[in-house]
């Protein structure tokens, strides 16, 4: 199982927010599927992450959100 999770980093904040998870899929490839569909309707930027492959990224001056695909270790 795969899940769609979005992190928070805030700018004046000293310590940071766990990430979320969204939603699981039985696949990558839906996951990500569902990642494009996240970052068109909501504006975010596509960006591929060293750290944490594709992703979507929006940034403002108080925030830095971005939603990814983890591989959900609970269901194996």
């Amino acid at each position: 199982m795969y899940a769609l999770v979005v992190a928070t980093m805030l700018s004046v904040s000293t310590e940071p927010a766990l990430p979320v998870m969204v939603s699981s899929y039985s696949t990558l490839k839906r996951c990500r599927v569902e990642l494009l569909i996240v970052a068109k309707e909501l504006e975010y930027k596509l960006v591929t992450s060293p750290l944490l492959g594709y992703a979507a990224q929006k940034e403002t001056e108080e925030k830095t959100t971005i939603a990814f695909c983890v591989r959900n270790i609970e269901s194996i």
